[in-house]
């Protein structure tokens, strides 16, 4: 115990200013690619997010060296023991910068969240690694000199200081920790009931109804669904379809859609994954349904090859020209890339019913920009629907940890992922210090914290009458589906229906019937059917 407690306070402090640095160099790395789109990051703005970020990031990541630094600094205490002391100290300050380094490859190639900005690439990853140099020249230093002391402060002192040091980080993380939100009140339970239509659907992403009341639903890992009136499900035979690319509940197929015209051409629509694990895309097809099989595949469009599964967008809906808008995802590790015109990620495409660039798209005359593209600037759209009133085309997209945003989409429009967002990065450190700048377009509505919003429909139908005009989006973490109260195409409130079922919603649309037919996630999902009590 004696000779435990200076090593632990040796050990803390490396942690944190491991922490502290790692937070400073993050935040330089991601300012420098802010600057490269021309963002106006003034010399006081820097100075603000660094120190934001290392309120609030500084004690995730000094957590994080906690973890790398422990086995990596037992590791050079045994080899220690072989060696000449005068070698201790580079040891010390090797192991600290292979730990550090092992960390950050887990983050960015293991651990499925999105990885820190500063480490996506080698130089930033080569920074944030030598930062745990410092910390084994701090720990090595502090465990000379308590050694160089003959009367120490004792086991209570010593943990004293442990404690003190700690408290710095954690009082500045609770102080910064982002907002926990209040959500809006549950809708009056005897304005609808719930029925029950189907149950034991696997991970199911879209639904989508048929002339003849048939219901398809698709399930991620590559069926469509039939059910039935009775809610007997069966399945269309995907005879022809082209290889997909399936990982877990973030890729495979997605969205079902019929054509408009469907009664007269049985032309069905399907969005998917396609690819493999380190290059895959989303892709769009039209089939035609003969029966219970489809027949006659084609691949209408493929979207930019992406390296991470995830964020693939991947919702359709037509416009009132017949053309076909699809979301496409910013792919969560080339977020970057929502600001180009020359990669598909991270934009809202617009394309005709064979495939084709319509000509009056905003970049088709722009050199090396790809014509499909109809807007950008956008993280992750998995909700689109027109507002038949008006014409407008909306979108729901998720932003990282908070900064769900619904935008009015207008053609070429910048929707300024990821140089304004109201969110933070998943780790807690700031994707930009920006939540509006002149040029890029603002939300309709933004939620902070997130709730996830996974799909979006416009309430058209006669059965609830007070709810025409009316956004519906189901949101997967605050398992609702979010009624947004819109007067005249403005937005007045908002409320939660199905909040008590505590289940993750993952599509919402309005079938022609007016009643509200409602989608939930995981691995024994159910479709649900809204209707006045």
């Amino acid at each position: 115990m004696h000779h435990l407690l200076p090593r632990l306070v040796a050990f803390v402090l490396a942690a944190v200013v491991t922490g502290a640095l790692a937070s400073i160099v993050q935040t330089q790395f991601n300012l420098a690619s802010l600057l490269a789109f021309g963002a106006p990051v003034t010399t006081a703005l820097r100075g603000l997010t660094t120190m934001e970020d290392l309120a609030r990031f500084g004690p995730v990541m000094a957590g994080i060296a906690a973890v790398a630094l422990l086995p990596a600094f037992a590791v050079a205490h045994v080899v220690g023991r072989v060696v000449h002391a005068r070698w201790h100290k580079g040891l010390l300050m090797l192991a600290g910068l292979c730990g550090m380094a092992v960390a950050f490859w887990l983050m960015a190639s293991v651990i499925p969240m999105p990885p820190l900005f500063a480490i996506r690439r080698l130089p930033g990853f080569v920074s944030m690694s030598f930062t745990g140099v410092v910390g084994g020249l701090v720990y090595a230093a502090v465990r000379a000199r308590s050694r160089s002391r003959s009367n120490g402060p004792g086991w209570a002192g010593t943990l004293a200081t442990a404690g003190a040091i700690l408290l710095v980080p954690v009082v500045a993380f609770i102080v910064m920790a982002p907002p926990r939100g209040v959500p809006p009140a549950p809708a009056d339970p005897a304005t609808y009931q719930v029925q029950t239509v189907a149950t034991g659907l696997e991970r199911p992403w879209s639904v989508a109804f048929l002339p003849d009341g048939r219901i398809l639903v698709t399930e991620i890992r590559g069926r469509l669904r039939v059910v039935g009136s009775n809610g007997a499900l069966s399945e269309i035979a995907l005879d022809g379809m082209p290889a997909g690319f399936h990982e877990g509940g973030v890729a495979g197929l997605m969205e079902v859609m019929p054509d408009p015209d469907f009664a007269q051409n049985r032309w069905l629509y399907l969005t998917m994954s396609y690819g493999v694990a380190g290059a895959n895309g989303t892709r769009l097809i039209r089939a035609t349904l003969d029966g219970d099989r489809i027949k006659d595949v084609r691949i209408l469009f493929n979207g930019t090859l992406k390296t991470r599964a995830g964020n693939n967008g991947g919702r359709m809906a037509f416009l009132p020209d017949g053309t076909l808008a699809l979301t496409v995802g910013d792919g969560n590790l080339q977020r970057e890339a929502a600001q180009s015109t020359h990669d598909h990620q991270g934009t809202v495409v617009r394309i005709d019913r064979e495939g084709r660039a319509p000509a009056d798209n905003p970049f088709v005359h722009v050199t090396g920009a790809l014509p499909e593209i109809y807007s950008l600037g956008h993280r992750n759209a998995q909700g689109i629907a027109v507002d038949p009133d008006t014409g407008d085309l909306l979108i729901s997209e998720h932003g990282p940890r908070g900064g769900d945003e619904i935008n009015q989409i207008v053609a070429g429009g910048n929707y300024g992922w990821p140089i304004v967002t109201g969110g933070i990065d998943y780790p807690f450190p700031r994707v930009t210090p920006f939540r509006r700048l002149e040029g890029y377009l603002n939300a309709q509505l933004e939620w902070t914290p997130s709730i996830a919003p996974a799909g979006l429909a416009v309430y058209t139908g006669a059965l609830f009458p007070q709810w025409r005009g009316d956004l519906l989006v189901p949101a997967l973490k605050e398992r609702s589906v979010r009624r947004v109260i819109r007067r005249e195409g403005r937005i007045v409130g908002q409320e939660l229906l199905l909040a008590d079922l505590k289940l993750r919603m993952r599509d919402v649309k309005v079938a022609p019937d007016g009643s509200v037919y409602v989608l939930t996630d995981g691995a024994d999902a159910r479709l649900l059917r809204l209707v006045p009590s």
